[in-house]
């Protein structure tokens, strides 16, 4: 009798259990795909593309050999599953800004020096926007003819820029 109950409690585990084909199938519709338009090794191709492998890679991962899996990797269904998932693993990955500052913090408590503790914290302050970067005054200079700056005398320079020479002698307030 313990015997049976242990039969039928692996029948029913097995049950609830996806088979990933049938899963990849469920999602199908969604990313543009007929049924039966790849195979069960095509969808090992693609769910390692979308894990991040490269070509050659989750070529050998589904069993083909290297120039085979730049075939497979032009095909337009594959393209798309491909695109479908990689879509789907970045809506899952939610990091934000209470993530990142929790991540200086460490960086922060982690710090062997002051160095290390004001870079952690420029950061934090940059990330909260706290601080306003410096605008530096940006100078527009149009020269018109053939004139080089390199060869140009100071007051020339100066000339270009709206000043005269009087402006480089120091004055008492």
């Amino acid at each position: 009798m313990t015997q049976l109950k242990q039969t039928s409690k692996l029948a029913v585990e097995e049950s609830t259990d996806i088979d990933p084909h049938v899963e990849f199938q469920s999602h199908l519709p969604y990313m543009g795909v007929n049924l039966n338009e790849l195979t069960t090794q095509q969808e090992t191709y693609v769910l390692s593309r979308a894990g991040g492998m490269t070509i050659a890679a989750a070529g050998r991962a589904a069993g083909y050999q290297e120039r085979a899996a730049y075939d497979v990797e032009k095909r337009e269904p594959v393209q798309k599953a491909i695109q479908y998932f990689r879509e789907q693993n970045r809506r899952e990955v939610q990091f934000d800004l209470v993530d990142a500052h929790n991540m200086y913090l460490s960086a922060y408590r982690a710090s062997a020096n002051a160095t290390e503790m004001k870079n952690t914290t420029d950061s934090l302050v940059k990330l909260h926007g706290i601080a306003k970067e410096e605008t530096k005054p940006l100078v527009n200079i149009q020269i018109n003819g053939s004139k080089q700056l390199e060869r140009m005398t100071d007051e020339e320079l100066l000339e270009l820029a709206g000043k005269t020479i009087d402006h480089l002698e120091p004055k008492a307030d």
